[in-house]
């Protein structure tokens, strides 16, 4: 609010019809203009594009769609149904973006599967591409006719490579505020292995877990982006060229691993949230008939199952097995490293059998490694090395366990987890759930 003569005036003004026509409209013409350029461009395209056009279409949706909201257009009606298929062409634009990427790139990556395999990836990638482009191209005739509709003009200017396209590639500085200081090259590598191999097994764990396809959002999505995003920037940071990866050239191979898996769940991130964010929207507005045929909700549910999540676990299971073959190569035992899973019952008959002197010795089991293992039980995480913390997981357990059986599971290095799983089954009758993957 501003202070003048005449008395306090408001910092939001609500823009009238004139206004709206002479100042709002034009700057959206202005604006919005380089992106119908390229999208006559893309219309006309046969084959797939190249990833410079599809990366010059984001920068300006997202510009296009910042100017919208500075103006509401998101809360009137005559700009809503514009401002929802920008935010649905910049999500599905993000989806194609990343899957050119990863096509471009998976032949030069190194990887450790027939070439059968990865042509039968590739296959599927170009389908996948194919399918969001097709809904791409739909919506971007759509936003065409729905800027005539609200007023701005046909431009008449022709595509130019040289003028449209924009720098895809940026630096960042090196993630490592959260890296402990290590002092052995060699050292370093096994940090790295290790936080690959723990999220693995945490995202491993996760899809494995999943009941309902609602399950699967963008906020999980984006969490395990992030994760493999950080490992792939530390292995660039601290292995890529060094003595040590030409020492254990494998390590490149899980380089490859962990890219291929952020790429293809950055497009995973990009589906869940045009899902979730704009496609009923869309489907509320009373034009929205053809859009809501281009991008249908068993689509993109499919792309997440038998795609996203499918290859995601593929390739991450892919650079376990690596990492296995790395430790030996170290000398070292990998089943101090290599994560496992598994799923024990408590039966309730056998309650007496479990309380705080006959199962703390798991504590003593969990020492012996130098990797944690942790108890999960009713969306609580309890470290096994912890006496304190297993002190109150073992009375939590038990309020349960008198009524009704107990499902727990134990997550860190294979050898602690079977170790200690065996512990629980000759001291309280704990039997092993198989652990079953719908996927």
């Amino acid at each position: 609010m501003i202070i003048n003569k005449k008395g306090p005036v408001s910092l939001v003004k609500i823009m009238d019809e004139d206004e709206i026509k002479k100042d709002f409209i034009s700057r959206l013409n202005i604006i919005s203009k380089p992106l119908f350029v390229i999208f006559e461009e893309l219309i006309q395209k046969k084959n797939f594009p190249d990833r410079e056009l599809i990366f010059s279409i984001m920068r300006e949706v997202e510009e296009i769609e910042t100017f919208l909201d500075d103006y509401g257009a998101s809360h009137n009606k005559k700009f809503f149904y514009f401002r929802e298929l920008i935010g649905s062409i910049r999500w599905i634009n993000i989806t194609i973006f990343q899957g050119l990427h990863i096509l471009a790139r998976v032949k030069s990556y190194n990887l450790d599967i027939s070439e059968q395999e990865k042509t039968k990836f590739i296959k599927e990638l170009k389908e996948t591409i194919t399918l969001y482009l097709a809904a791409l191209k739909n919506l971007a005739r759509a936003l065409q006719e729905e800027a005539l509709k609200i007023g701005l003009k046909k431009t008449r200017e022709k595509y130019s490579k040289k003028k449209m396209l924009i720098e895809i590639q940026k630096k960042i500085l090196p993630p490592d505020i959260e890296e402990n200081v290590v002092k052995e090259k060699e050292e370093r590598a096994i940090s790295i292995l290790v936080k690959f191999l723990e999220n693995a097994e945490m995202f491993n764990a996760f899809v494995c877990g999943i009941k309902t396809e609602e399950e699967i959002t963008e906020e999980v999505m984006e969490k395990y982006r992030s994760i493999f995003n950080q490992i792939e920037s530390l292995y660039d940071t601290f292995l890529k060229n060094t003595e040590i990866e030409n020492k254990y050239p494998d390590l490149k191979k899980i380089r490859s691993y962990v890219a291929l898996s952020l790429h293809i769940l950055e497009m995973g991130k990009a589906l869940t949230h045009f899902y979730e964010r704009h496609s009923d929207k869309v489907r509320k507005y009373s034009s929205s008939s053809q859009v809501s045929r281009l991008v249908p909700d068993f689509t993109i549910k499919e792309t997440l199952k038998r795609f996203i999540l499918n290859y995601s676990i593929y390739f991450l299971f892919a650079g376990k097995s690596t990492s296995i073959k790395i430790f030996k190569k170290m000398g070292m035992d990998a089943d101090e490293f290599i994560y496992s899973t598994k799923k024990l019952i408590l039966y309730s008959y056998r309650i007496e059998d479990f309380h705080i002197r006959p199962v703390m010795p798991v504590t003593q089991i969990a020492g012996k490694y130098t990797l944690d293992t942790y108890l999960y039980y009713n969306r609580n995480k309890y470290n096994l090395k912890s006496t304190v913390e297993m002190m109150i997981a073992i009375p939590d357990i038990r309020d349960v366990l008198s009524k009704e059986n107990v499902e727990i599971m134990i997550q860190g290095p294979r050898k602690s987890v079977n170790e200690i799983a065996e512990f629980l089954k000759e001291k309280c009758g704990a039997s092993e759930k198989e652990i079953v993957c719908s996927l």
